[in-house]
């Protein structure tokens, strides 16, 4: 059975970025859309779209998370958990941080980019979400056993020479009953024993009292 190339991180960004597809699957069409209500677009239909990328991700025998990175309530990058994508690091946040910061974005700009996901992300993910400026992120579950929120929630980053090196604005819980019946999902479905445990944690955790607006 012939392999699928590798690429690394930064080469599959660029593609993505550049509208390429991934070279080793038929992608399903990007999502492309911009959320427009009356009163302005609501953090619910983001993270609806971030979940329908779950489901991709889901469909494919992966852990069922999404996220989409959006500014002036478009969406700019979008990734999910997919078969091919193996490497460690290529987490979904991770991914449409990358791709957002090839288009070389103003400071002012990245600090109105907004990140929603399905999980709350890990602490490489968080990392990477302040040093790119970002300025808000959001997700619908918590993450006991690697996420970044609650752990970082009182820790304090950047001083008098590095004040823009900081935290993300933070909204948790939304559409989180939605995310968990994907979790749930994954686990009724899936053979891999490790990742079945880690999606158990997910589902049974109780919201975070430190993740808010």
């Amino acid at each position: 059975m012939r392999q699928p190339r590798t690429w690394d991180l930064f080469t599959a960004a660029r593609r993505l970025t550049s509208g390429a597809r991934w070279p080793w699957r038929n992608d399903p069409a990007p999502l492309q859309v911009s959320v427009q209500t009356p009163n302005g677009p609501r953090d619910e239909d983001f993270m609806q779209l971030a979940l329908t990328l779950g489901q991709r991700g889901l469909a494919a025998g992966q852990l069922p998370i999404g996220a989409i990175l959006v500014r002036d309530h478009r969406v700019i990058a979008e990734a999910y958990c997919t078969d091919e994508k193996r490497g460690m690091l290529a987490h979904p946040e991770l991914l449409v941080l990358v791709q957002a910061d090839l288009l070389n974005p103003t400071r002012d700009q990245r600090r109105q980019m907004t990140i929603y996901t399905s999980l709350e992300p890990c602490a490489m993910c968080l990392g990477a979400a302040m040093s790119f400026r970002l300025g808000r992120i959001v997700y619908a579950l918590n993450a006991p056993a690697d996420g970044a929120i609650d752990r970082f929630a009182h820790a304090s980053f950047g001083d008098h020479t590095y004040p823009d090196y900081r935290v993300p604005v933070v909204t948790g819980g939304v559409l989180r009953e939605e995310a968990r019946a994907l979790f749930r999902a994954f686990v009724e479905q899936s053979t891999d024993r490790e990742l079945i445990g880690f999606a158990s944690g997910v589902i049974t955790t109780e919201p975070s009292e430190s993740a808010g607006t």
